[in-house]
C-alpha cells in the first residue's frame, strides 16, 4: 500500500499497527523497532506521546503524508519538464542535421530488427512528430494498443490512418478504431493495402519488412529523401480514394438517413462483409441482408455499388 512512499514491509507494518491501535509502546510493536520508529518520525508520519513508558501514535494521514505527496508531485513536474526539454533538444538537433546539406545515402536508411526494437522505433517515431502522423494499418500486429498515438493527438498532432479492409474482420478492432476516432484520429478504409507504414511529419517513415509470423519482425527506417517523398505521395493518393469509416454529416435540408442507415452505409462503403456488419451492429446476418435490401429500395438502386454512388451524391457519405 505504501510502496510509493518508499516504506519497506516492516516500516509499513509498524505504521499501520499505529493507525489501527491509536498508540503503542516500542515493546508492544516488537523487537528492533526503534530504528523504524525513528525513520517514520523523521518522515513526519508518527509522533511520540508524553509519559512513561514512551508511546507512539500515527499523525493524521492527510497531514502526515501531505509533504511526501507534494515532494512526489514536484518530482513528476521536474520529470515532465525534462521530457519537454529533451524533445525540444531532439527537434533542434534534427533540424540542424537536415540543414547540414547533402547526406551520405547510408544515413537515409536503417533497418530495425526484432519485435522489441521495431516497437521501440515506432514509438520513437511517433513521439518525434510535431504536426502530423500518417499510417497504413494491416495485420499481423506487434502492438495491440497505441497509447503514444493518443498522447500525441492530445498534444495537438493530427493523426490519419488508412486501415486495410481485412482489419474489419478482427474481433474488437472496429471498437478500437471507434475509440481512436473519438480521441481525434481520422480513419479511412482501403482494399489491398501494400504494406504497413508510419510517417512522422515529412521527416521519417517506417515500413514493415517482415513480421513475427515469418520468423523475425523487421522494419525499414527511411529518412528525408526522394524515397520518403514518394511514400508521402503514395499515402496521400490512397487517402483520396479511401472510404471513411463513418459518413460525414449531410448538407442542411438534405434527406437524412437514420443513424442505423448511416452506420450500414459506412460499413458497406468500407467493403465490410455482411458477417462483419452483423457483428459490428449486433444484429443477425439475415437482418443485415434485409436492411441492405431496404436501403437499396429507398435509394432506388439495384446493386450495392449503385447504393454507394447514390448515397455519396445525396451527401450521406
Amino acid at each position: 500500500m505504501l510502496e510509493p512512499f518508499e516504506l519497506d514491509a516492516r516500516e509499513e507494518a509498524v505504521y499501520l499497527a499505529l493507525v489501527d491501535a491509536g498508540s503503542l509502546t516500542a515493546a508492544e510493536l516488537g523487537e528492533d523497532v526503534l530504528p523504524l520508529l525513528g525513520r517514520l518520525e523523521a518522515m513526519g508520519l508518527i509522533a511520540r506521546l508524553p509519559g512513561t513508558p514512551c508511546q507512539w501514535c500515527a499523525i493524521e494521514p492527510g497531514i502526515g503524508f501531505a509533504t511526501l505527496v507534494e515532494l512526489r508531485e514536484q518530482r513528476v513536474r521536474r520529470a515532465e519538464d525534462d521530457v519537454r526539454q529533451a524533445r525540444a533538444a531532439v527537434q533542434q538537433l534534427a533540424e540542424r542535421f537536415r540543414l547540414r546539406g547533402d547526406r551520405h545515402p547510408l544515413d537515409l536508411i536503417d533497418v530495425a530488427v526484432g519485435p522489441e526494437e521495431v516497437k521501440r522505433r515506432a514509438y520513437q517515431l511517433e513521439r518525434g512528430a510535431r504536426t502530423q502522423l500518417r499510417g497504413i494499418d494491416m495485420p499481423p500486429y506487434l502492438m495491440t494498443e497505441n497509447d503514444v498515438e493518443l498522447e500525441m493527438i492530445t498534444g495537438g498532432v493530427r493523426s490519419r490512418w488508412l486501415y486495410d479492409r481485412s482489419v474489419l474482420d478482427l474481433p474488437g478492432k472496429l471498437d478500437y478504431i471507434a475509440a481512436m476516432r473519438e480521441a481525434g484520429e481520422e480513419a479511412r478504409v482501403i482494399i489491398g493495402a501494400p504494406f504497413k507504414m508510419l510517417i512522422a511529419d515529412e521527416d521519417q517513415a517506417m515500413i514493415a519488412l517482415t513480421d513475427e509470423s515469418r520468423g523475425t519482425a523487421s522494419a525499414l527506417m527511411v529518412g528525408p529523401s526522394i524515397l520518403l517523398d514518394g511514400l508521402s505521395r503514395v499515402f496521400e493518393g490512397m487517402w483520396r480514394f479511401a472510404v471513411a469509416l463513418q459518413p460525414t454529416d449531410p448538407e442542411p435540408g438534405a434527406d437524412r438517413p437514420s443513424e442505423a442507415e448511416s452506420l450500414l452505409l459506412a460499413m458497406l462503403a468500407s467493403g465490410a462483409t455482411d458477417k462483419t456488419i452483423a457483428r459490428r451492429m449486433g444484429i443477425g446476418l439475415r437482418t443485415v441482408q434485409k436492411r441492405v435490401q431496404q436501403l437499396m429500395e429507398r435509394l432506388e438502386v439495384d446493386t450495392r455499388f449503385q447504393a454507394g454512388v447514390s448515397a455519396k451524391a445525396r451527401g450521406w457519405l
